[in-house]
């Protein structure tokens, strides 16, 4: 697997407020293929401003012959 899958946390896809605007922010889901598994990441970005705070993996699962 990638480094960078191994060294990321598992988190839970819910809104957080934002350090950067003090806004909600709900997190966008990325889903992508990688070593015979699909990976649902989710990734955090700040509304106003468009800056990135925070991403990780939601699920690692087989992916289905």
């Amino acid at each position: 697997m990638n480094n960078n899958i191994n060294n990321m946390q598992m988190v839970r896809p819910v809104p957080i407020t934002s350090p950067i605007s003090g806004n909600p922010v709900h997190p966008r889901m990325h889903t992508y293929e990688q070593n015979g598994n699909i990976v649902t990441e989710a990734h955090w970005i700040d509304p106003n401003s468009g800056a990135f705070i925070r991403k990780g993996i939601v699920s690692i699962e087989p992916k289905q012959k």
